[in-house]
């Protein structure tokens, strides 16, 4: 994914005065996240419309309920 994709991706407009900064700024941990968000919602979205297989999607069900319940 380009930094113009990721960008567009996180929803940063094309003519931000910090777009280039924001996006240097993420570790490569978080933008292989980003990336990997990306990647799975393109899957479903291809499944959904009948043109993929089902993506072996898995959730961290521990820290999704923590986080419903406030917990940082």
């Amino acid at each position: 994914m380009t930094d113009e994709q990721l960008a567009a991706y996180l929803g940063i407009p094309s003519d931000h005065p910090m777009k280039a900064t924001v996006i240097k700024a993420l570790s490569p941990a978080k933008r292989a996240t980003y990336e990997r968000m990306s990647s799975i919602e393109t899957e479903l979205e291809l499944w959904q419309a009948g043109l993929g297989p089902k993506p072996n999607v898995m959730i961290d069900t521990d820290r999704s309920t923590r986080r419903r319940k406030g917990w940082r």
